[in-house]
């Protein structure tokens, strides 16, 4: 899929590639959990993310030789779950606009989440929330966070800066959210 293909361009590059490759199951089994948990504090709904990620997988299965030779093929999946998420919700969206809404499904919480956090995350935009998953939940650098967007570290780092500015004010309306280090 182009999805796919565009993302495995920006999140890998030859000097990357390392001489071993994992075997998928055990991929799937270290990191399935955390990248659903990840994709579901950046959008804000645990079942898509949930079939999100096993979307990502199963595409991650049919070109692992050359997937699982990434540095970082979490990345990859991240992406294409992220992107398939995306396509989902503008999907819904038409879908509510020429059918009417019957129920809505309510999101699986997660229970070691502070619900303070999520109601705070809720408020950024998806850019700023995605940055934010990926730099302290999943504990990506800058330069994975920037492959795994497709954007540059530096864009990384002004949307870290933004966006834990808008979640202090809101966690904190009194202090003016006035953060003073950005961790690199």
């Amino acid at each position: 899929m182009a999805n796919g293909a565009f993302a495995a361009q920006a999140t890998s590059h030859p000097d990357d590639a390392s001489s071993t490759v994992q075997p998928f199951g055990a991929f799937f089994a270290a990191n399935r959990n955390a990248l659903v948990r990840a994709l579901s504090m950046t959008i804000g709904d645990s079942a898509l993310a949930s079939e999100a990620v096993d979307e990502a997988m199963t595409r991650a299965v049919q070109r692992w030789d050359k997937v699982g030779s990434y540095s970082r093929p979490e990345g990859w999946v991240y992406r294409v779950a992220y992107n398939w998420a995306t396509s989902r919700f503008r999907r819904r969206k038409r879908d509510r606009e020429y059918a009417p809404r019957i129920a809505r499904p309510e999101s699986v919480v997660d229970p070691e989440f502070d619900p303070t956090i999520e109601a705070a995350l809720a408020t950024l935009t998806d850019e700023h929330r995605a940055v934010l998953v990926l730099r302290y939940f999943y504990d990506w650098d800058v330069q994975a966070t920037a492959e795994a967007l497709e954007i540059s570290p530096g864009t990384v780092k002004s949307r870290t800066s933004r966006a834990l500015d808008a979640m202090a004010k809101q966690l904190d309306p009194e202090d003016g959210g006035s953060t003073t280090e950005i961790p690199s």
